[in-house]
């Protein structure tokens, strides 16, 4: 019975010598370390943030190319229009051209209404058609004023009755 003791009394030992050697090892096994997987997931959602600012980038890139076709088209239609004009016969409203369709923007303006036909001996002398304007011209200018004074996205928003994301547009493709 001594001897049982005494081997109860080394094996007890033996694992109070190995728990304080080992002490250490055991306390990081047994604890969590939250700021690994806390910088996993930030440098995660910093590459999720870099793809989708590169692909607004390009999104940005390609409405920029699609404005400066609609813009060209708007100056064609313009040009057409006042061709049009000067070939109308005296006495008679100018012919209004045929709607070309689209292929990749279509830019549609506001009918104008047709001119009075006025009867008279000699037709009167051209006048020079005002300035077209696009239809959200005075809201953009409206925005970039805003911006200048330094009015927030949100209370552009509200003022203007216009969504965030396209104030932000707006914005970034005034930027350059």
């Amino acid at each position: 019975m001594f001897t049982g003791m005494i081997a109860f009394i080394v094996v007890i030992l033996f694992f109070v010598f190995f728990a304080v050697y080992k002490r250490d090892m055991l306390v990081r096994m047994f604890t969590l370390n939250a700021a690994t997987p806390a910088g996993e997931f930030r440098q995660e959602l910093e590459k999720t943030a870099d793809a989708a600012i590169r692909r607004l980038e390009t999104q940005i890139a390609h409405l920029e190319l699609l404005l400066d076709e609609a813009d060209a088209r708007i100056a064609e239609l313009d040009a057409r229009l006042k061709a049009t004009e000067g070939l109308a016969p005296a006495g008679l409203p100018p012919v209004q051209p045929q709607p070309q369709p689209a292929t990749s923007v279509d830019v549609r303006l506001a009918p104008e209404p047709p001119p009075a036909v006025v009867a008279a001996t000699a037709p009167p002398p051209p006048e020079e058609p005002p300035a077209r304007e696009t239809p959200g011209a005075d809201r953009r200018k409206q925005i970039l004023a805003m911006a200048e004074q330094g009015y927030s996205v949100t209370e552009i928003a509200k003022s203007t009755g216009t969504g965030k994301g396209e104030i932000m547009l707006l914005l970034q493709l005034n930027k350059k």
